[in-house]
């Protein structure tokens, strides 16, 4: 079982992290394993959005090493972005394992994110110019707590909400 929610706002901006964290937790019987939300938020000229992650929050609970690895992971990918040409803005440390970058970057995209996905354990959740993808363990309270998705701003969003049936529980 899961559910899927989605909303716009036709004539301005609204929170819509707030709107569809409340309309996907109505649905946590429908899937309380995993939540994953795709908003998209209000453009900056000439920059790009993109959130990643370099570990799995099971990943933290794997050993002592994680920690380490996580920083050497997310150390390698600016590294990466500054070797293809990229100018980082803003970088915002999300959780231990995932980070929001804001960028400047005006070559091969595909090139970029091939090229930082290549890193061990490294995803890419979304990278572009205001859509940005949330997705991780838990309900839609716990997720949009995580990332708080309680202030973000934007036109529209679609979510859902997932039950672990025939898999293991695991991000969206």
């Amino acid at each position: 079982m899961c559910g899927i929610a989605g909303l716009i706002y036709k004539k301005n901006k609204g929170c819509v992290g707030r709107s569809m964290t409340s309309m996907l937790q109505s649905m946590k019987h429908r899937g309380p394993d995993s939540t994953g939300f795709a908003v998209y938020g209000l453009p900056e000229e000439g920059e790009l959005v993109m959130r990643l992650k370099v570990a799995e929050r099971k990943d933290l609970d794997k050993g002592f090493d994680i920690r380490d690895q996580i920083k050497q992971r997310k150390a390698e990918v600016n590294r990466r972005i500054l070797e293809l040409g990229g100018e980082i803005a803003t970088e915002h440390q999300a959780t231990e394992y995932a980070w929001l970058f804001r960028l400047r970057y005006d070559c091969d995209l595909r090139k970029l994110a091939d090229y930082i996905e290549d890193i061990e354990g490294t995803e890419i959740l979304s990278i572009g110019a205001a859509l940005e993808l949330f997705k991780d363990l838990g309900d839609a309270n716990a997720v949009s707590s995580l990332y708080e998705l309680d202030r973000f701003e934007g036109t529209h969003a679609i979510g859902h909400v997932r039950m672990a049936t025939e898999s293991d529980v695991d991000i969206c």
